[in-house]
């Protein structure tokens, strides 16, 4: 059974558009330059009449959200040109490659010394070897036959003594049998159970 090709999303970062070509970030720049920029004019209006200069200067943050969302320089926006400009200011321009120096170790292995005394080797092998068999006779015998599965009972019950009441717990006696009522047979599936009280 062979796997259906799946198309891979290519592009993921490409802006939705909202209206025609303008994307909501281009709308969310010009919308918050326009409304700094009305802010500015009214408060100029209210303290009195205001020139044709006055109204130039209050519209320049308008002008300068409309440059920054619209405008764009080899296909990158004045913004993110801007941005890239102050990450400039922390990063080298020009990246030099040069190797250098790594931490040097030297790691020492000294081969394990082999006694010169045969008797000395023979033991060794021999203690290694009893091991290895008192380990094995240990796994073939199993458990010890003499232990009990049997647990103990928290509680001897010799020590444990009741006595029966002979009234009940909940002062309630059990119903007296009533010979002259429908209590046997047929009738007492029909019949309602006699009361306690």
């Amino acid at each position: 059974m062979a796997i259906d090709p799946v198309k891979i999303p290519q592009n993921v970062y490409v802006e939705d558009r909202i209206i025609g070509p303008i994307t909501l970030r281009q709308i969310m720049i010009v919308m918050i330059s326009t409304g700094i920029s009305y802010a500015i004019w009214a408060a100029m209006k209210a303290s009195g009449p205001i020139s044709g200069l006055q109204t130039s200067i209050a519209w320049i943050p308008a002008g300068i959200g409309i440059v920054f969302s619209f405008v764009k320089i080899n296909g990158i926006s004045l913004l993110r040109i801007m941005l890239l400009s102050i990450e400039k200011i922390d990063k080298p321009s020009r990246r030099i490659w040069m190797p250098r120096q790594g931490i040097y170790i030297n790691i020492v292995t000294k081969p394990k010394t082999k006694s010169k005394d045969p008797a000395i080797a023979k033991k060794s092998q021999q203690k290694g070897e009893t091991q290895i068999e008192e380990l094995s006779k240990l796994l073939d015998q199993g458990p010890p036959e003499n232990e009990t599965t049997e647990t103990k009972k928290p509680v001897n019950p010799g020590r444990v003594q009741a006595e029966k009441r002979k009234k009940p717990v909940d002062d309630i006696a059990p119903p007296e049998k009533n010979v002259d009522s429908f209590g046997g047979g047929l009738m007492r599936d029909i019949t309602p159970p006699p009361s306690h009280a």
